[in-house]
């Protein structure tokens, strides 16, 4: 295959995937970790990729590509986008960003508002970018592990927090407790817990928002 051609099918799995390891890309095209990575710098340099700890996200837009890394709000530069769920502004570490089928780009708080914003806005999600929780570092949602139910809860509750790498969510889990699950566990998780409180609202938070709606 082309370089060209490989840039390309690179870009469109990024599209839909939202991010993909070196190794991913690596076992994908049958290439050198070195070619990859010469892939990776040139998307980058056109403005076409992020590139992240281990392999590189994708971006909306070209201008995406100056915003400052862990920044995908909707608001003018320096200036913090609101929750989408309960308006509350969103730290690097709990960044949680949804891109639509139409293109418009909504922001969570934490990932229990990211997740709460998948059952709200369901298949109209097309791409959705977490943080890892101990790093701050940016990945697909999708590859991500969830911990839910912990005793850690920065944000809103019951406490959902994401990570990168799965040893090091062992490692949080063993100290915190919760259960570590994907994407999918997280959907059934708080969906769960939103039904077994009245009016199927279990964090505060969230409540006195939507109260204020």
């Amino acid at each position: 295959m082309k370089s060209l051609q490989r840039r390309k099918e690179l870009l469109s799995w990024l599209e839909k995937e939202g991010s993909l390891s070196v190794s991913e890309i690596v076992t994908r095209f049958g290439v050198s970790k070195m070619t990859v990575h010469r892939d990776l710098e040139i998307l980058e340099q056109r403005q076409r990729i992020r590139r992240i700890f281990g392999g590189a996200m994708a971006l909306e837009s070209p201008a995406d590509a100056g915003a400052p890394a862990g920044r995908y709000g909707e608001k003018g530069e320096g200036e913090a986008a609101n929750c989408l769920i309960c308006f509350r502004p969103a730290t690097q570490h709990l960044l949680y960003s949804l891109t639509l089928d139409n293109g418009e780009r909504k922001m969570a708080c934490c990932p229990h508002c990211g997740v709460s914003a998948h059952l709200l806005l369901q298949q109209a999600v097309k791409i959705a970018i977490t943080a890892d929780y101990l790093s701050g570092r940016p990945h697909s949602a999708q590859h991500s592990h969830f911990l839910l139910g912990s005793a850690a809860a920065p944000c809103c509750h019951p406490s959902i927090l994401t990570f990168e790498n799965l040893e090091m969510a062992q490692r949080f889990q063993s100290g915190f407790g919760g259960e570590l699950g994907r994407l999918s566990d997280a959907l059934t998780f708080l969906e769960e817990e939103m039904t077994l409180h009245r009016e199927g609202e279990s964090c505060p938070h969230c409540a006195a928002a939507r109260k204020e709606r």
